[in-house]
């Protein structure tokens, strides 16, 4: 989940005080929520996902409720991002699936964004954790708000938003 937020530990208390449970990651292009939810089965494939139908791609329950949360806490709003990814095995191996991109404003979602574009903007970080290359807690900086205490979230949040940096 992009977010305007610029310091990781900003974005980490806030989430801590607000008893949201991410990994948080600094990036030069602002604080990242991660997410990594399992896989899941689906029953059917729907080409409708694909062509824009039926409002597009279903996104994860778990991941629109963080994205609705996380875009309250700021006038900017969020841009949640997800990918269904799969190695394929055979004559072409290697990586494939989709990336979607949505913003949420004000707890609700305000439309899909061209995810390229987005990735773009974005550091390199953001890539390799949407593909992943890496996971976040390898990521130098990386924080989970869920272990933070309530009186250090406050101090994180409050020192986050003086200093100003990933």
């Amino acid at each position: 989940m992009l977010t305007p937020v610029a310091s990781a530990p900003a974005l980490a208390g806030l989430c801590a005080m607000s008893g949201i449970d991410v990994d948080v990651v600094p990036t030069t292009s602002g604080a990242v929520a991660v997410l990594e939810i399992a896989a899941r089965e689906k029953d059917e494939w729907d080409i409708g996902e694909l062509v824009g139908e039926a409002g597009g791609p279903s996104l994860p329950p778990e991941a629109e409720d963080l994205a609705a949360n996380l875009s309250r806490m700021s006038r900017a709003g969020v841009v949640l991002m997800t990918a269904e990814l799969a190695t394929d095995v055979g004559i072409e191996s290697g990586l494939s699936g989709h990336i979607h991109a949505r913003r949420y404003i004000g707890g609700e979602p305000d439309g899909d964004v061209p995810a390229g574009l987005v990735l773009a903007g974005a550091d390199q970080v953001v890539e390799d954790l949407i593909l992943g290359r890496v996971r976040a807690a390898d990521v130098n900086g990386h924080q989970r708000s869920g272990t933070i205490p309530r009186w250090k979230a406050a101090r994180m949040f409050t020192r986050g938003l003086r200093k100003r940096k990933p």
